[in-house]
This record gives C-alpha cells, structure tokens and sequence, in this order.
C-alpha cells in the first residue's frame, strides 16, 4: 500500500489544492491521500476563516481519503516545529510512504544543498549566523543570511513560505517517507488578487470584501463555501480582539511569562504596547521589530489568548475529521500499525494534549459571525465527516 501524506491549512481549500492532491497522487503512484489539517488555529498565528469540519469536508470533496487534524501545539508553531511535529504523526501512524508538499520551480534546486548546511553546521555557516542573532535579526532572517554566505544565491529562493516549509520537511523526513515536491502554480502566498489557481489569501481577501463570485470561481466546493459564508459560520481574524486585549490586560508579568515563545523579556513589551494599542494589528504594527518578526508575534498573542505553556511534546494521538468510505483499507491498516491512538470521539479520549484543540475549537466558535453558532463544545457535538 502507498499512502502519500500531505501536511496542510486549506484556509480555504481552494482550486490550487485540488490540483497539487492530483498531482500527488500521480508522482507518488499512491492508493491513498491523508491531509493533516490545522484545525481552529493556522500556522502564521490566526484563526481559519471556516470551521475544521468544513474544510475537512472541502478536502474529502477536491481528492483527499482521509483529514487528520494537525494537533494545535504544531499548528501555531514556526515553520520546523510545524514541519517537524506534522512528520512525526504522519510516520507515527505506520503507514505513510510518501510526503507532497508545494514549492517554486526556482527554489528546488537548492534545497538539497540547504538540508545539508544546516544538518552539518559548517564553522562558516555558524559564525555567520551568530553574527547575524548578534546583530538582533530574526533567527529566520539569521539564517536565511548564514545561508547565503556559504550557498550564494539560496537565500532569496527560499525565502517564500512554501520554500521554507519544503526546507523544514525535508529536514524531519525519516528515511522511510520519500518526499514528492510538487511544482507550485498560480498565485503566490502572499498575493491576494484572483487568478486561474488563485492563493488561500486571494480568496479570504475576495470573501473579506463581499466578492463572493469571485471566491466562489476559485474553490472546487462552491456550495460548501457559499453555506459557511451565508450562515455565518465565519471567524474574522479581529473577531477576539476584546479578549485578548481582557487577557493582556489584567494579566502580571509572571503570568506571561510561562507561554510559548515569551522570551527575552517580551512580557513587558507586550503589556506596555496592550495599554496604548486598541486593535490587534495595531499591536503587532507597535511591536514588530527585526528581531521579533510579525509572524512570530501574532503566534505569541494566540499563545497568550489560548494559554499554551512552555513545552515541546510528542504527538499523542491522531484525531479523525473525515473519510472517504472507501478508505476503510487505510484506516485498518493505520489502526494495525500506528503508535498513537486513533480518536474519532474527543469524549472517548482522555484529553490531556487534545485539551488545547478543544480550547482552540471553543475560542474560534466564540468568535463566529453567526451569535448562533458560538456556543462551545462542538469539538463533542460535531461528528467526523464520513462522504459515499
């Protein structure tokens, strides 16, 4: 059996992602496609737009078998820990032999070379990156720079988020998953302008403006998206400024300074700004620095939102969003092999590590468009998708 993992936000999942599950499919010869999903939180530190179940469901529709949820602890992680952590469950379910992950055509080249600087370390390569950490830059920007200095030219070909995130794939890889990249096309990750395979970015910006025909031309699953969009099941990104700002407000700097990523003194930073700032981008326009990058920060606030304590755990379990019904060869195969739990009901699972995916699902509904649907718990009301 070839079973070929993807590790993915699909915020929302779009036409671009239905052509790079194709083409996964193709290049690795795989039987079955798994996509581990964030589920309420992304990567650059932001609630999705849509709930995990309807993306899930997105994914399951455009070429996926089976979603995982990527637990929240490696969601909102940089680009190793979110790499490395999403690996680390893929191959602990026993039965994935391949990794797609999306990059530019220019920066696939390099990639290899970069690996193995980093994995070796070269004396040029670490005194140059303590000289740029010396200097006060960002440890991304650190090293993007110490690469440059010994690999002329990486540095501006790996310098975009999938390039990154190839790169940090490609690192954790245990020498059982052959990796499978998968030429980018269409818009990048930052552009927001719609096109033939528009970014996730265009299309939450066409949705954020009222360009419903626009978004609705760029995803594989219109009804589902215009349903979501139409009942309010919806979180903008400001939607929990007022609790955040609750949270900065009343809390001490000892309090602070036990979350993830509260380093070098940024507690008192970070109250100060909470006491003349009056909006979340305001805060992370007051604090960025080139030190302290703004993805780095806006994790750290939804660290300090959700209360993630300073830890770096395992995997502990793989948590079902949805399947296709002919993937029950997979599934049995996963449960024969994995060496995490398999959870298909949060209430049947002792929560422990799940505590925060809960917590994350409880904050997104609270700050759902739609009053209805902010009530918490759905993480236990809300049955995985299972599609014919």
């Amino acid at each position: 059996m070839r079973v070929c993992g993807v590790i993915c936000e699909y915020n929302p999942f779009h036409n671009g992602h239905a052509h790079h599950l194709a083409l996964a499919r193709k290049s690795s010869g795989a039987d079955y496609i798994i996509c581990l999903m964030s589920g309420a939180i992304t990567q650059r530190g932001t609630f999705a737009r849509h709930d995990k179940w309807t993306r899930a469901k997105m994914a399951l529709l455009g070429g996926a078998d089976l979603v995982l949820e990527l637990p929240c602890l490696f969601a909102c992680s940089p680009a190793p820990e979110f790499a490395g952590g999403g690996i680390r469950l893929l191959h602990a379910l026993g039965v994935v032999t391949h990794l797609s992950f999306g990059c530019e055509k220019e920066a696939l080249p390099f990639l290899p070379s970069a690996v193995r600087i980093l994995s070796e370390e070269p004396p040029a390569f670490a005194a140059a990156l303590r000289k740029g950490l010396d200097a006060g830059l960002s440890y991304p920007r650190a090293r993007a720079e110490a690469l440059e200095a010994v690999l002329p030219g990486v540095a501006a070909q790996i310098s975009s988020p999938n390039a990154a995130l190839a790169l940090e794939y490609l690192r954790a890889l245990p020498a059982s998953i052959q990796p499978v990249p998968i030429v980018r096309e269409g818009g990048g990750y930052h552009d927001d302008t719609l096109c033939a395979l528009s970014s996730a970015t265009a299309v939450r910006a066409a949705l954020q403006r009222g360009d419903m025909s626009g978004a609705l031309e760029a995803v594989p699953s219109p009804s589902l998206l215009l349903d979501a969009e139409k009942r309010g099941n919806v979180h903008e990104e400001e939607a929990l400024t007022q609790a955040l700002f609750y949270r900065l407000r009343t809390a001490a700097p000892e309090t602070l300074r036990s979350v993830r990523g509260m380093d070098e003194g940024l507690e008192y930073r970070l109250l100060r700004a909470a006491q003349r700032c009056v909006s979340r981008t305001e805060l992370l326009d007051t604090l960025k620095t080139k030190r302290y990058t703004r993805a780095r920060l806006s994790r750290l606030l939804t660290d300090v939102l959700l209360d993630v304590q300073k830890d770096s755990p395992l995997p502990a379990y793989a948590r079902v969003l949805g399947f296709k019904k002919d993937a029950a060869p997979l599934l049995a195969a996963i449960k024969k092999n994995t060496s995490v739990p398999i959870v298909t009901k949060a209430a049947r699972f002792d929560r422990g590590q799940l505590a925060l995916d809960i917590r994350a699902q409880d904050f997104w509904a609270l700050g759902c468009t739609n009053p209805s649907l902010r009530l918490p718990g759905q993480d236990f009301t809300t049955s995985c998708i299972l599609l014919d």
